[in-house]
Parts: C-alpha cells; structure tokens; sequence
C-alpha cells in the first residue's frame, strides 16, 4: 500500500512526479500496489488556506499544514477507515511523508522514502527556515518525524549519506534501518544508449550548450549560470544557456526561455529530451538542494555536470562525470572547468559516456525500482524468518 495522508501518490504534478514514477515504476516491475491517503482533500484546502491567510496577514509567517500536528491528528483520525481495507491486505506500506505516517495504526513494515529530514530542510531552504514558520509547525514537523523514524516498523530509504547520517544523529536510529537510495530520473521510459550514442557524436564542439532546469531561478542559481555563460563567451566559445522550468525576464539575447515543460504533454516532453540530447553540458548552480532528479536526467544522455556541492548532490553526481563547487562560488570561476572539456574533444566524450554508464549503474528508474524492491523483500524476509 502506497499511503499519503494529504496527496494523490498517483498525481504526477505531486512532488515532481517522484511517488506517481515510483508507482508506475513498482507496478512495472509485477508488484501489486494500492494507493490510501488523500483524505477530504476539498476540507483540507479549505482548513489549509484559511490558516495561510492567517499566519501571513497577522504574522508574516509561513504556515505549512502537514507540519501541523493538531491539522495532522484530526485528517489522521478521519483517514482511519479510508487505511483499513488495503491495510489488512498489503504486506508492507510506502510512504513518502513522515507526518503522514506518524499517526498511521498498523504494525505491518511500512518504508519511509524521503530526502531529507525536516530540520535539514530548515537550515537549507530560505522559504522553510524556522524564523518564518509558525512556531507550532516547526515543532510538529520534528514531533511528527520523531514519532514516526523511531517506530520499530519503520524503515528508512534516504536519497543520500548527507540525509541518512542526519537521520541517523538526529534520532539515534540502528543504521541497519536506514538505507541510501538515490531517486531514479523521472523519465516515463530510459532514453536509449543508441539514441545518446548519436547525441554524444553530434556534439561537434563548434557551439557550447549549457542546459539549466529548475523552477526556481534564483534558488537554483540561475544568475550564476547565466554569468558562467557570459564568462565562457568571453574564454572565445560561442555558447547559449537554454533555460526550463522557469521564465526570468531582463536576460542576455543569448538565454534561451523555454519555459515550463511537463513530462505528461507529448510535445512538451519531446522538446525536453531534446533539450538534454542536444546540450553540451549541463548547470545548476543550487543553493538548496536535497537531491535533484534533474542531475539523473542529465545523466542519462551523457551530459558532463558541473553543479554546487550542497544538500545530497554528491550521492548523485560523481567526480569523474562532473565538478561540484562551493555555492558561493562565482559565475566566472564555473568557465575554465567547461572550457578545457569542451576543447578536449577525446576528453568530453570519455566523460559523456561516463555520465550515462553510471545512469544505467544507479540513477535510473529501474535500477532504482529494482533496488527499492530488494529492500522491501529483506526486510519482509527478516520479519518472516523472526516470526
């Protein structure tokens, strides 16, 4: 059973379509999953929006609800019978939210899949840090995950070490019961080696490419990758930075919009594989980050990375397919790294293909899926076997 006390697992808008491609990527695979959850989903926009309203005209503060532990108990409460049927039937329960599952009445294994913990994603957001939230909520939101990581049923599938180790400290947890999985890439079906094999050969090193996708230009370092741009123009390398996700204004004529693209509109998804094929590298300057499926993506057509080092990057890119920095690294100092790669044709394409070779080793959906599996089985075993 796939449960999710506030959202549709299924709804691929959800979490950048992360529990909608785990589903279909687990149903692919022959498991037989359910979803649960999604309580009175029109109640609670409306219980939900009237506290934003509050905490922000009188107190200028963020209100988040599934942080909120007396909002959590009562759509917990009134989930109850929605959870009792496909509890009874599953062998195990997935979940993506710690809050969601803090008050979930089953002794049955249930893995907790997440990317960070809630005091992880203070320190590292600026929307979430705890001088703007409501004070209830930050301290529901480490109740709840308290709550939950400590039950005796519950196991943990982190995206990364910087995660896992956090968990670990924070709650004092057996790390037996806390396991590293990178998020697979988000792709409906894997870009084929034939198809990127031809990318790689197109990529003639006469104009440079640089491809950034994020929504949020300014967390996703936006101003930096178009400066990076600017200072690779300068090193005497024609290049154009391509932008997705979002649409900032007032830029060079030399950034490309494209604005948001979503993978469940045929067009849109073909113009993004496009995007990705047809790059020379790819940037994303972060200033806040816990994974980045983003990163997986552009592995998967063997495109070299370079990125800052924060939140769980590193347990996604790999040195010997990219170059993280610093985050308060400047725009200029991005250009050398990409420069020397780009003119070293032999050099970029041994990195290329090591790109994709490790996006068919570990950061694809199905690898993914197929080791998301493993962990579900031995711990099934291990709990039949103690029994």
């Amino acid at each position: 059973m796939f449960w999710d006390l506030y959202a549709d697992p299924e709804d691929v808008s959800h979490w950048s379509g992360i529990t909608a491609m785990t589903l279909q990527g687990l149903r692919g695979a022959g498991a037989q999953v359910v979803t649960a959850g999604h309580v009175l989903p029109h109640l609670r926009r409306l219980i939900s929006s009237a506290l934003w309203h509050y905490y922000k005209t009188v107190w200028d503060l963020h209100y988040i609800p599934d942080r909120h532990m007396a909002v959590t108990k009562v759509f917990s409460w009134l989930g109850r019978r929605k959870a009792q049927k496909p509890l009874a039937e599953a062998d195990a329960v997935i979940t993506t939210s710690t809050t969601a599952t803090a008050f979930l009445k089953t002794n049955k294994p249930i893995f907790v899949i997440h990317d960070a913990t809630w005091g992880q994603i203070l320190e590292l957001y600026p929307y979430f840090h705890s001088a703007r939230q409501v004070p209830a909520v930050v301290r529901g939101g480490f109740e709840m995950e308290h709550q939950t990581l400590t039950r005796a049923n519950v196991t943990m599938v982190l995206t990364s070490d910087w995660a896992a180790n956090r968990a670990i400290l924070d709650h004092g947890l057996d790390c037996k019961r806390v396991h590293v999985l990178p998020l697979g890439a988000n792709f409906f079906e894997d870009p084929p080696r034939e198809q990127v094999e031809r990318a790689i050969q197109a990529r003639t090193g006469e104009h440079c490419n640089l491809l950034f996708v994020g929504r949020e230009f300014d967390r996703k370092g936006g101003e930096i990758a178009v400066r990076a741009a600017a200072a690779l123009r300068e090193l005497g390398i024609a290049a154009t930075l391509h932008v997705v996700g979002c649409s900032p204004k007032g830029l060079p004529p030399w950034v490309q919009i494209h604005g948001l693209l979503r993978k469940d509109h045929k067009h849109e998804l073909s113009k993004l594989h496009s995007l990705y094929a047809d790059s020379d590298f790819f940037i994303l300057p972060t200033q806040a980050e816990a994974q980045g499926i983003v990163f997986n993506e552009a592995a998967a057509y063997g495109l070299p990375v370079i990125a800052t080092e924060v939140g769980g990057v590193s347990s996604v890119v790999h040195s010997d397919w990219g170059l993280l920095l610093p985050k308060d690294t400047a725009g200029e100092q991005y250009a050398p790294w990409m420069a020397e790669l780009f003119r070293d044709r032999a050099r970029y394409t041994a990195m290329a293909w090591r790109a994709r070779d490790d996006y068919d080793a570990r950061l694809s959906r199905t690898v993914y899926t197929e080791r998301l599996i493993a962990i579900i089985r031995e711990v099934l075993d291990e709990r039949k076997f103690s029994t």
